[in-house]
């Protein structure tokens, strides 16, 4: 049932193995949270693993697939919060674009965004990565794509330092 109290967004921007997924979890469901995850999108519109994700985006499909999994993410927070839900997102957040399109969607609704920043050490992201696909191989990043968020996160021109600080919790792994 969504929460009649206070209707909530809170962010979640970190790189792959960042604890995202994990910190998402005190947020439930059944207290009317909705779980906006790029993860789990892409889980539902490349079955089996988001191994073939990558595949198709190697495959001459790279805009084509970024752009569906965007736009289905946007479409959904529309409508989570049209429906009254709060929503938690947790994911890399490294596309300005897409970062504005949910901004603006929030916006729209009257809310504003509560970001949890996720800054953790490459060789911790990299033996989480490792565990991750020890545990299911679906779950493991590609390590040119690890490095290239842990790069576009720790940039100093990346976008997420523009937000508000008042909204920012800077979470140290």
């Amino acid at each position: 049932m969504p929460d009649t109290i206070r209707q909530r967004v809170v962010g979640l921007i970190g790189c792959p193995g960042a604890g995202k997924t994990t910190y998402a979890r005190r947020f439930d469901p059944l207290d009317g949270w909705v779980h906006l995850t790029l993860d789990d999108l892409r889980q539902a519109l490349w079955p089996p693993d988001r191994q073939v994700y990558w595949q198709v985006r190697r495959g001459g499909r790279d805009r084509q697939a970024q752009q569906l999994l965007h736009a289905v993410k946007v479409a959904a927070l529309e409508t989570a919060l049209s429906q009254g839900f709060s929503v938690v997102m947790a994911d890399t957040h490294l596309t300005r674009a897409v970062f504005e399109r949910e901004i603006d969607v929030i916006g729209r609704h009257g809310l504003s965004t509560e970001w949890k920043v996720f800054d953790v050490p490459w060789e911790v992201l990299q033996a989480r990565n490792e565990e991750r696909g020890a545990f299911d191989p679906s779950h493991r990043q590609p390590e040119t794509v690890l490095r290239l968020a842990y790069d576009a996160f720790h940039a100093p021109d990346a976008w997420w330092r523009t937000l508000p600080s008042d909204q920012v919790e800077l979470i140290k792994g």
